[in-house]
């Protein structure tokens, strides 16, 4: 066995150790009022399929959006894309049981202040 070897088997983890440490953390207060009716209100439309979530038309208001100029409508079409790649994230975490996460609050609070920056602009432009 060559030096290198003995290097990666000696910090080499196991298979538990690898699970454990991919794991987000606890957050012991768990998500905040705001961001669970929220999040909540989110992951019910995703499972009715009011969501769909490689489609970023499904989370516009067609009869607010439609009213706006091209230039608007363009910068919400980019955020509509990132606001769901940011549900897929929130998707994925809740599925694997971990709501109660520091990641799962920070991917709300963030989906949900974009949602309001956004729409204090331009009005109720998204359905969630």
């Amino acid at each position: 066995m060559s030096q290198t070897d003995d290097k990666q088997a000696q910090f080499a983890l196991s298979p538990e150790q690898q699970m454990a440490l991919n794991q987000p953390l606890k957050d012991p207060s768990g998500v905040g009022e705001a961001n669970q009716k929220f999040l909540d209100d989110v992951l019910s439309k995703i499972e009715k399929g009011t969501i769909n979530l490689f489609s970023p038309l499904s989370l516009l208001n067609q009869a607010v959006y439609e009213k706006l100029s091209e230039q608007i409508q363009g910068k919400i079409d980019i955020d509509a894309v990132n606001l769901l790649a940011k549900l897929r994230d929130i998707k994925g975490l809740h599925d694997l049981g971990q709501t109660d996460s520091y990641q799962m609050e920070n991917l709300v609070e963030n989906v949900r202040l974009i949602k309001e920056r956004i729409e204090a602009e331009a009005g109720d432009v998204f359905i969630i």
